[in-house]
């Protein structure tokens, strides 16, 4: 007996693969946030471009959305995604959930992509570097973070650019509140003294008190270097707890970086205790640490290009449990501690991306210097207007094909390749009564899963006329341009994902 096929019903929380968001296709999910779920999605009218972030809320009608959106539009940085398209998507429910495409990134979150590898003190200021000019932009525009860490930065392995992410929970000027003044934002312990301190006085009618400065993500900016190279956070700068004691006025402020990792560079250990200074005004702008770590790079002596961690000399069964337990939040390594195997083959990896970085390169360099079809189609139309302006009449012309001019000697065939023209079907019939009428089969689109040899496709989807089909629940209305009408239901077209998430589990 046939078991039926399930009908799914789509949600933000689960797209099925080939759902169409707008003018994206969904490739698959990438990860969740409390607030959106982000899909790897490709454009459904372009065959073979690049992936892109399609972040979906979680919410209808999100007001968060809206405010990244702004802020996004605002801000051109090389270590900022780029947005690419917003809009809204209807569920089957009726409910409007906005959504952002952006730009995307094959990274990995900043402590995880240290977790793999042994970097050096140069390498880490290169990496801030970044960080401090992407937050700079968006100072720049009258705006704040408001939730710089170490999941929010991802670092592509091919090239070791950082991008800072997540500017949901950023704040401009002029923005709409979307929490009560007094409620703090953003992870807690990334927060500075002065913005624990005023959730002990902030009230609902002190609108300014609780407000992020950029002073702020700065000092958040001096957690994740603190973190990164001593794999632990600075003291937590809770106003009631001993521990914080040392972030009041007059106070020692967090232990050098130097004093727990004795690898760190003599000017990045300067540069993270300045990020962190109990003082606003003392940390510095994202653009003066922008500056100042570039020339840490370029000046930073030759120890700076020593790996800032030992390598690891006992089998986890040697370790104690207290070092076990650590390494579970640290990807598996004990405290400042990496495995030297692991460390060579994620430097081969490295290697390997960044070669096909290089070639994928120079691939696009040379299409965009070949002409384009569009390019060809026009040139031949140049070329016939003015052969007919000369009295040439197609019958004349010989041999002709789209994109060049005729060639002597050739025979009487017209070949329309590259134009792409296409004659109306005089044998398509239109809807009766405004009727969205049941579909042939249709053929698979571009990157479209295929059955097997068997004829057979993934467990829940349907194979129909060569291709993998996902029955979902949506109205004939809701399924005209996300799939077809066929046997009373709606099929999407089921993609297989051609690449998985880099990023390895998420540390705070």
């Amino acid at each position: 007996m046939t078991m039926p096929t399930p009908v799914l019903e789509p949600s933000p929380t689960v797209l099925p693969l080939g759902m169409k968001v707008g003018s994206w296709r969904v490739y698959g999910p990438h990860g969740r946030g409390t607030y959106g779920i982000v899909y790897r999605a490709m454009h459904q009218e372009r065959e073979h471009t690049e992936l892109v972030a399609l972040k979906l809320a979680v919410y209808p009608g999100d007001p968060r959305f809206e405010r990244e959106v702004e802020l996004l539009s605002r801000i051109r940085h090389p270590s900022v995604p780029q947005l690419l398209d917003a809009g809204m998507w209807q569920s089957p429910q009726g409910n409007s959930h906005p959504f952002i495409v952006m730009e995307w990134v094959e990274g990995e979150p900043l402590y995880a992509w240290a977790a793999q590898r042994n970097p050096s003190s140069r390498q880490v200021l290169a990496l801030l570097a970044q960080a401090a000019g992407a937050l700079q932009a968006i100072h720049e525009v009258s705006a704040v973070h408001r939730d710089v860490k170490g999941d929010n930065m991802l670092v592509r392995p091919s090239d070791g650019r950082l991008f800072l992410t997540d500017l949901g929970g950023g704040y401009f000027t002029g923005a709409p509140r979307l929490t009560p003044s007094h409620v703090l934002l953003g992870t807690p312990e990334y927060r500075s003294p002065e913005l624990w301190e005023s959730t002990r006085h902030a009230s609902p009618q002190d609108v300014s008190s609780a407000l992020a400065r950029p002073s702020d993500d700065v000092f958040a900016l001096g957690v994740a270097a603190y973190r990164l190279v001593t794999d632990a956070y600075p003291p937590l700068p809770l106003p009631d707890m001993k521990a914080g004691e040392c972030w009041r006025p007059g106070g020692p402020g967090a232990p050098p970086p130097r004093q727990l990792n004795a690898r760190v560079d003599a000017q990045l250990n300067a540069l993270i205790l300045r990020m962190l200074s109990a003082k606003p005004e003392a940390r510095g702008s994202a653009l003066e640490l922008a500056a100042a770590k570039r020339r840490g790079v370029a000046h930073a002596p030759a120890s700076a290009d020593e790996p800032l961690f030992e390598w690891e000399t006992l089998r986890p069964s040697q370790w104690t449990d207290k070092e076990r337990a650590e390494a579970r939040f640290l990807s598996g390594n004990r405290p400042r501690l990496r495995d030297r195997e692991r460390v060579l083959r994620v430097a081969q990896a490295d290697a390997t991306a960044h070669a096909q970085a290089q070639q994928k390169e120079a691939q696009a360099r040379v299409q965009v210097t070949a002409p384009t079809r569009k390019e060809k189609a026009r040139t031949w139309l140049t070329w016939l207007a003015a052969a007919l302006a000369l009295g040439l009449w197609p019958g004349e012309m010989g041999s002709v094909r789209i994109g060049q001019p005729p060639t002597a000697g050739e025979g009487d065939a017209v070949s329309l390749g590259d134009a792409e023209l296409s004659s109306p079907d005089e044998h398509a019939q239109d809807p009766v009564d405004g009727a969205i009428a049941e579909e042939p089969l249709k053929k698979p689109v571009p990157g479209q899963l295929k059955p097997d040899a068997k004829g057979r496709c993934p467990s829940k989807q349907i194979a129909l006329n060569g291709g993998c089909w996902t029955k979902v629940d949506l109205s004939p209305e809701q399924c005209l341009g996300n799939g077809f009408m066929y046997q009373g239901s709606c099929h999407i077209p089921f993609f297989e994902s051609s690449r998985r998430p880099t990023s390895a589990p998420q540390e705070k």
